[in-house]
């Protein structure tokens, strides 16, 4: 119920949620994520942008859902935009969804893509213009406490992008020989689940400002 203003790392005994809206520089990594997620909750960005603000909100929301963060904080008219409003209300629902994996997970090894990804560039209008370029298929990989494991794939551009899931189970625990059962799930739902190896490559192609999630899990027999 009590939350901070930005995340200084002394309070995190005290308190339950950490405002986020201070992530908003070139490369930077979750490693704050990485060390406290499921531990207490991060939320919000800071959705400025000047003349590429649609791109801006875009390159935010998927990024904050890679990290695990709660969707926001924005204007409530966002959701009439006619990209933007659709892509951040598929990011939350994303989110709810994958609730199980941030509230009490830990934040994965990033999955391993082959292929060429482009770069896009936006202004995240921090403190004044404020130039931030990130890949435009943006991932992360959360695993919940039961030993699942959620991959996490967001495409933020206007066209379709492909690329081919190098995953090493080992990485994430895994044994070698176990099998395991791979669904996908997207805003509208979860799909049917295929079997992999522990380690399997796939191709993973995703429609402009689309995402897809992989959980994966080992078969019980």
């Amino acid at each position: 119920m009590l939350t901070t203003e930005c995340n200084a790392e002394p309070y995190t005994r005290w308190l339950d949620g950490y405002l986020t809206w201070n992530f908003q520089y070139q490369d930077q990594i979750p490693l704050f994520a990485a060390v406290y997620g499921g531990k207490l909750q991060m939320f919000g960005r800071a959705y400025g942008g000047g003349k590429t603000k649609d791109l801006a909100w875009r390159m935010k929301a998927a990024q904050s859902l890679v990290f695990g963060e709660q969707i926001g904080w924005m204007e409530p008219t966002i959701i009439k935009e006619p990209v933007g409003g659709p892509f951040i209300r598929r990011m939350a629902r994303l989110r709810y969804a994958l609730r199980d994996y941030f509230s009490s997970g830990d934040m994965a090894r990033v999955p391993a893509l082959a292929g060429e990804i482009p770069k896009v560039t936006a202004d995240w209008q921090w403190s004044g213009e404020w130039p931030v370029t990130t890949d435009a298929l943006l991932c992360g990989a959360w695993r919940a406490r039961d030993g699942r494991l959620a991959l996490i794939f967001v495409n933020v551009l206007d066209k379709e992008l492909s690329a081919e899931l190098v995953f090493d189970g080992a990485r994430y625990g895994f044994k070698p020989g176990t099998r395991l059962a791979v669904t996908p799930r997207t805003e509208d739902g979860v799909g049917q689940p295929a079997q992999e190896e522990a380690s399997f490559r796939r191709t993973i192609t995703l429609p402009p400002y689309q995402a897809l999630v992989l959980e994966v899990e080992q078969v019980r027999r």
